[in-house]
């Protein structure tokens, strides 16, 4: 009997030791089965729990709401939560305890495979993107504005025609020559034509003979030993004045503006009105 007891105290001693790790300074992380204190189920599903609703040992201000926590705790500390939530700095919080089995045939497994939540390496975050250069709006471009036109009626057109020009051409015209005019026979004709006048009549009637004998003599004597020369082709040059065609260089035009009267040259022949510049300059 006393032997029974014996065994007895021991095994009640090995179940309260993971209860009172802490209380006796002994180190025990998290992952490891004697653990107690909060648990981070990060990716799991909902642990199973020991209530279905949360413990709240001292509630939050009006207006707060705070997120439930889960808890591994020995079943004492559980079934009297009001007097063991300071040890675990969570009587402001709602607790749900966490079930033993699940702890030691879920969680620990799932934690040293190296799902630490607390511990793990921190995610990667990309640097920011690099600036991206904003071309600057263009400049402002500067219309200017559009004149003030003005229409204007026409006074006077005149169609100005290029002068008269020269046309020449060549042509092929058969022409008669004679011989050189015989000097010395002329001479002498004119002698001896003067001697036989001056023999006729007397007073004023001998020297009109006189005169006519020279002449007929000097007439005789040229043509003697002349012969009578041939007829020859030659190139004569002819021309002629003609008017240019018929299409005028420019039209004069005359109008009136602003009480003034203007003129201008244009290269075809107006309508009844021109349009001009506030200056009175034709536009086209």
């Amino acid at each position: 009997m006393k032997g029974k007891g014996v065994l007895c105290a021991i095994a009640a001693l090995a179940v309260a030791a993971p209860a009172l790790a802490s209380d006796v300074g002994v180190s025990v992380s998290i992952g490891q089965p004697g653990f107690y204190g909060r648990i981070d189920v990060g990716s799991l599903p909902p642990p199973r729990v020991l209530y279905a609703k949360p413990i709240v040992i001292a509630p939050a201000p009006a207006g707060i709401v705070r997120a439930p926590i889960y808890l591994r705790v020995p079943r004492g500390h559980a079934k009297h939560w009001g007097k063991f939530c300071s040890r675990y700095n969570a009587c402001g919080e709602p607790v749900y305890f966490v079930q033993d089995s699940w702890y030691n045939d879920v969680y620990v497994p799932y934690y040293r495979r190296g799902y630490r939540v607390a511990e793990r390496a921190p995610a990667y975050v990309a640097p920011p993107p690099a600036p991206v250069y904003v071309a600057p709006p263009p400049a402002p471009v500067y219309v200017a504005p559009r004149p003030r036109l003005y229409t204007v009626p026409v006074a006077s057109v005149h169609a100005v025609v290029g002068p008269p020009e020269q046309r020449c051409w060549v042509e092929r015209q058969q022409v008669v020559e004679r011989g050189d005019v015989n000097v010395p026979g002329a001479i002498a004709g004119a002698v001896i034509g003067g001697l036989l006048g001056h023999q006729i009549g007397g007073g004023h009637g001998r020297d009109v003979a006189t005169a006519g004998g020279v002449v007929a003599g000097a007439a005789i004597g040229a043509n003697v030993g002349r012969d009578g020369g041939g007829v020859v082709s030659r190139d004569v040059q002819r021309c002629r004045t003609v008017q240019r065609d018929a299409r005028p260089e420019y039209w004069d035009v005359t109008y009136r503006f602003r009480g003034q009267l203007h003129r201008a040259q244009f290269g075809a022949p107006p309508g009844r009105t021109i349009v001009v510049d506030a200056n009175g300059v034709p536009q086209s």
